[in-house]
C-alpha cells in the first residue's frame, strides 16, 4: 500500500497500483487531476471518507494506492458483494 497524493501520483505514473482510493471529501481538484491520471487504466474508489480511510489505515489520509494485485482483487469482490 502506498498513501498520500504524491507517492500515490509517482506510483500510479510508474504503473505500480491497481487500486487507487480517493476519500469522498477530497477536493474536487484532487479527483479530477487522478481521474484525468488514470484514464481508466485502474479502479478508483471513492465511496470512503478521509476519516474512515484514516482509521483504516492507521494515518491522516486521503488518498491511498493498493499495489498487490491479490489484494486489489479481493477488495474489489468484497466491495462487489457489498453493492449488491
Amino acid at each position: 500500500m502506498v498513501t498520500g497524493q504524491a507517492i500515490v501520483e509517482k506510483a500510479v505514473r510508474k504503473q505500480k497500483v491497481a487500486i487507487v482510493v480517493i476519500a469522498s471529501d477530497a477536493s474536487e481538484n484532487t479527483k479530477k487531476d487522478f481521474e484525468d491520471l488514470i484514464r481508466e487504466r485502474i479502479t478508483i474508489i471513492n465511496q470512503f471518507s478521509s476519516t474512515e480511510i484514516s482509521q483504516a489505515i492507521g494515518q491522516t489520509r486521503k488518498i491511498l494506492g493498493i499495489s498487490d494485485p491479490g489484494m486489489a482483487k479481493q477488495i474489489k469482490k468484497l466491495l462487489k458483494e457489498v453493492t449488491l
